[in-house]
């Protein structure tokens, strides 16, 4: 079978199921269970103990923790430390000599040491990777309700995406940062969204990183290093491709064009607009609502702004196992571009009075999650301790965010439709 046939296939698959979704989500909505939802969705102990496999793409996927993975453990409530040392994630495309030489090499042995870490470890990159996948494959069931009837939780496609992701990045910085013994240590992030060079604008701060940042990071494309990943599509290891953010977000195995700069830089600009826009309701740029007793939802549509397009783009243009949920996290590249989208949240709610627009439902604020920590503690965190990056202890570093944010207010005007309309390959 070739790669176009096995691609038809998979889509013809997943409509299938999709179909399957809301015949069984009209069958529940009729016949009264819902009743159970309107409180927030938390994940505990009990949840990961009777974790299950879960389904992406018609495909089962085995993500639980692994046998060993001691589930017997207390769980300590997360509390972020709202006066600490701030630490500053720098644009890796501005790292440069003995700077870039140091953090190569303390980002290699970090990941190499994660990389040999047994099963049993929660810090390992396998039991990482399997952490995002349980979260985004229906692994974990609502507590006390039946996954038969698909009660199944997933972070993606709602409004869970952008506080879940943040906390999974934080954590993971943590632990490399113990794994090195080095406090000092930050996870840079990979500025994709920075299409044009700046340096020599009069217009920009003397600090920060004004040089473009949409190629591959050369730290990540090193075969020879624990960073690198061979799953990956050929189109990341040429150099001076652009990377893709115009990639339309509904669309699942697209068949994806090599652009010239010329013709990629212009479609990434309105891609960041779009994505970035204002909205006029919480749900625009945060996504619906995911609360307790919903049903798994797998409708894109039910995106955000910002996780519809460019987020699904990058996971596409970088494609192999970063394409699919259930795989994406087992690559060290997922967790320098999401550090990215984390930034573009900040930015988003330090611009103008889109902080207005953040729910207030405590059904959002109250929702809980379950992380291990470096030290291989099970963390307890409400999303509403997630909200600052000050309060986490972090900050980042300025960045050329004028490229795509020129058009603000024209872009703030755009109708619904034009910020849900997919780009035409």
């Amino acid at each position: 079978m070739d790669i176009t046939t096995w691609a038809l296939q998979l889509r013809f698959n997943f409509l299938i199921q999709l179909t399957a979704y809301v015949v069984l989500f009209i069958s529940v909505m009729q016949s009264g269970i819902s009743g159970v939802q309107g409180a927030p969705v938390r994940i505990t102990l009990q949840t990961l103990q009777n974790c299950r496999n879960g389904s992406s793409f018609n495909m089962t996927t085995s993500c639980c923790p692994a046998p060993d993975v001691d589930l017997n453990v207390p769980v300590v409530d997360f509390v972020p430390k709202r006066h600490g040392v701030c630490r500053v994630r720098k644009a890796l495309q501005c790292l440069s000599g003995e700077e870039l030489r140091i953090y190569t090499e303390k980002l290699t042995t970090a990941y190499e040491i994660m990389r040999n870490l047994p099963a049993s470890d929660p810090r390992s990159l396998m039991q990482q990777g399997r952490i995002h996948c349980a979260y985004c494959t229906g692994s974990f069931t609502h507590d006390g309700l039946s996954a038969a009837a698909y009660f199944t939780i997933d972070i993606h496609f709602n409004w869970l995406f952008l506080p879940w992701h943040r906390t999974f990045v934080y954590f993971h910085e943590r632990i490399l940062r113990k794994l090195l013994n080095d406090e000092s240590f930050s996870l840079h992030f990979w500025n994709f969204d920075n299409g044009a060079d700046a340096t020599n604008s009069t217009q920009v701060e003397t600090e920060g990183c004004f040089k473009p940042g949409h190629f591959v990071p050369r730290i990540y494309n090193n075969n020879s290093t624990s960073t690198f990943d061979s799953n990956r599509s050929n189109r990341t290891l040429v150099p001076n491709i652009v990377a893709d953010l115009s990639i339309p977000g509904s669309e699942f195995f697209p068949v994806i064009p090599v652009r010239s700069a010329d013709e990629a830089v212009p479609r990434n600009r309105e891609a960041m607009q779009i994505g970035m826009e204002r909205g006029t309701i919480p749900r625009d740029f945060f996504g619906v609502t995911f609360k307790y007793g919903d049903v798994r939802n797998l409708n894109t549509t039910g995106a955000g702004s910002l996780e519809f397009q460019p987020h699904s783009s990058m996971h596409l243009w970088i494609g192999g196992g970063v394409m699919l949920p259930a795989t994406a996290a087992f690559d060290p590249i997922f967790y320098m571009f999401h550090a990215n989208f984390d930034r573009l949240w900040h930015i988003w709610m330090e611009t103008g009075d889109n902080r207005k627009l953040q729910p207030t439902d405590p059904d959002w604020l109250d929702a809980e999650f379950l992380f291990w920590d470096e030290n291989q503690v099970l963390r307890r965190v409400k999303l509403r301790d997630t909200l600052s990056i000050g309060d986490l202890g972090y900050s980042y570093e300025k960045v050329n965010d004028a490229f795509w944010m020129e058009d603000a207010r024209i872009i703030a005007s755009l109708a619904s439709e034009r910020r849900r309309r997919a780009f035409q390959l």
